[in-house]
């Protein structure tokens, strides 16, 4: 997966409703969306559009169970629009309107997954420190899967991207990986970097 790479798409159907990817994923919600349309990515990824009936909030999932966010371009780029890769379960919590369980929904879907929470000496190479990166974690607006660094052929596991605010509100990036004995291990934390900040604000502004 490719998340930082802006997928562009188009919409395909607006006629044939496709429940599965939404059942997949949330097969007690499937009466509290609607379907929308289809829309098929430059990669070929074919996403479905679920708009939530009360909170309006849109989930865009594919076959395969992952999910995405669609990203608007300015009034002056429109083709800037594109989707981005997100964690399915933080999207499905969005959609729903419960933002305000982000602190729960990591430590019982995040920490508990994971034995142990852990900070690699990279961490606070940028002088973030551990309290300052338990807060982001725990108070996170989005959450994003990346492949590793090209080049990098011992780290295989996916990277998660986690983007959120420190106690006093210095928005922060702060990548972990899993291990190899079930633990999160934090490798990098610093103040957020333009890259991130389409998909930050955007789903800032959901939030209000």
């Amino acid at each position: 997966m490719h998340p930082l790479k802006p997928k562009r798409g188009r919409v395909v159907n607006y006629e044939r409703p496709v429940w599965e990817p939404l059942m997949a994923l949330a097969p007690e919600h499937v009466g509290d969306f609607m379907w929308m349309h289809e829309v098929e990515l430059e990669d070929g990824t074919r996403l479905h559009a679920y708009k939530h009936v009360e909170t309006r909030r849109y989930l865009h999932l594919d076959h395969g169970g992952r999910a995405f966010v669609f990203i608007p371009g300015s009034l002056d780029d429109v083709e800037s629009s594109h989707y981005e890769e997100v964690v399915p379960g933080w999207l499905l919590e969005i959609a729903l309107g419960m933002p305000e369980r982000r602190a729960t929904i990591f430590r019982q879907n995040i920490s508990a997954e994971f034995k142990r929470l852990r900070g690699a000496r990279s961490a606070t190479k940028h002088r973030i420190s551990r309290k300052r990166i338990r807060h982001a974690l725990e108070h996170c607006l989005v959450i994003l899967e990346e492949d590793p660094p090209a080049g990098h052929s011992k780290a295989r596991a996916p990277r998660l991207v986690f983007l959120g605010e420190d106690p006093t509100g210095v928005e922060l990036e702060v990548i972990a990986v899993e291990t190899d004995h079930a633990n999160l291990m934090v490798i990098h934390a610093m103040r957020q970097r333009p890259r991130y900040r389409g998909t930050y604000e955007e789903v800032r502004r959901c939030n209000k």
